[in-house]
């Protein structure tokens, strides 16, 4: 993971602190609108990220095809060829996975403070999805849960740590995981919809 990436991560896992706070410290209507203008920033943020990587692939692809050609380049050319392809930019991120991810962690923390209210008029758009308890490492109940950054995958904290321990060569644990790097203990972070779930559902 480069710096950058960890900076991006870090600065997601604040919106989601941020939301926890809002929920322990607001109720009613008030936390509704602050909660919906946080996801709003998380959404802007997410399609911040989407047209830059958009833009990166853009300049990536012209210069490519420049070079395959062979033949000498008109930089006015390239920069207008650039110009137009940017502004046909068109970025969705309602399927995002940061913003379904955040979603799907204030989903969690709402549940987890018993919150009764009737959301059906809210606008923020919840998306629930299945939660695997079950530890692919140890095949137990996960105690202390956190999520892999680089695919997503969960596992228990001492489980993990102990397979790194006796193995830093070690790949997501996880049956058909697509993820071809090493685990490494700051590619994990806590995983905050599988804890508020497990809060919920003991055994």
């Amino acid at each position: 993971m480069t710096q950058s990436q960890q900076v991006i991560e870090e600065l997601y896992d604040c919106y989601t602190k941020t939301a926890a706070n809002i929920i322990s410290y607001y109720g009613g209507n008030e936390r509704k609108e602050i909660l919906k203008e946080l996801r709003d920033i998380v959404q802007n943020n997410c399609f911040q990220d989407d047209k830059l990587k958009s833009v990166e692939n853009t300049k990536n692809r012209l210069l490519n095809l420049y070079e395959d050609e062979g033949a000498e380049t008109d930089i006015d050319s390239i920069i207008q060829e650039y110009k137009d392809a940017i502004s046909e930019i068109n970025t969705d991120v309602s399927k995002d996975n940061k913003l379904l991810e955040f979603d799907k962690h204030v989903e969690a923390l709402l549940d987890k403070e018993g919150n009764e209210e009737d959301d059906t008029d809210t606008e923020i758009q919840l998306t629930g999805g299945y939660i695997n308890v079950i530890d692919p490492i140890s095949k137990k109940r996960i105690v202390d849960p956190v999520k892999n950054n680089l695919c997503g995958h969960t596992y228990d904290n001492e489980s993990i740590t102990q397979l790194l321990k006796i193995n830093k060569k070690t790949r997501c644990p996880v049956v058909g995981c697509k993820s071809t790097e090493f685990v490494k203990l700051d590619h994990l972070r806590a995983d905050i919809v599988t804890k508020a779930y497990l809060e919920k559902n003991p055994v």
